[in-house]
């Protein structure tokens, strides 16, 4: 074999070794929606995966909400808790008081499970940056 004068990485003793890169990985949220018999409201549970350290209000709450969020109950509408069917720590929105925003945006009507949830979407799963596909909303509203 002809020697070309250049040394091959492979032989070269003294070459730096590259790790590969680790591909950032951005946070995922994992949205989850448990019945509470006590308040007798849907409630919206967060697990944050690949977001160490990150500030909660900042990654989800739109800016518009982040005052009332922060400032609803002792510890705010998101706190912490233990997730009633895994028992691991997650951030739930406080149901405390959804029952009471329902009723004031429901009105006198009386619509179904799905209406219920659509409505409870908006004013519940907005607060954290949970939305219903609008195909999704399309489709419910046409199966009326």
């Amino acid at each position: 074999m002809e020697s070309t004068g250049i040394a091959e990485e492979d032989d070269d003793e003294e070459a730096l070794v590259r790790s590969p890169r680790k591909k950032e990985q951005r946070p995922v949220v994992v949205y989850d929606i448990v019945y509470s018999p006590s308040y007798r409201v849907p409630v919206l549970y967060l697990i944050l995966k690949h977001a160490p350290g990150a500030n909660i209000y900042e990654l989800l709450v739109p800016i518009s909400s982040q005052p009332q969020m922060q400032h609803t109950g002792l510890s705010g509408a998101l706190s912490l808790t233990d997730h009633p069917v895994t028992g691991l720590p997650v951030y739930f929105v406080h149901p405390c008081r959804t029952a009471e925003a329902m009723a004031a945006v429901r009105g006198v009507s009386s619509e179904g499970p799905v209406e219920y949830l659509m409505l409870w979407f908006g004013l519940v799963g907005s607060s954290v940056g949970l939305a219903v596909p609008v195909a999704l909303a399309e489709a419910l509203q046409n199966e009326r």
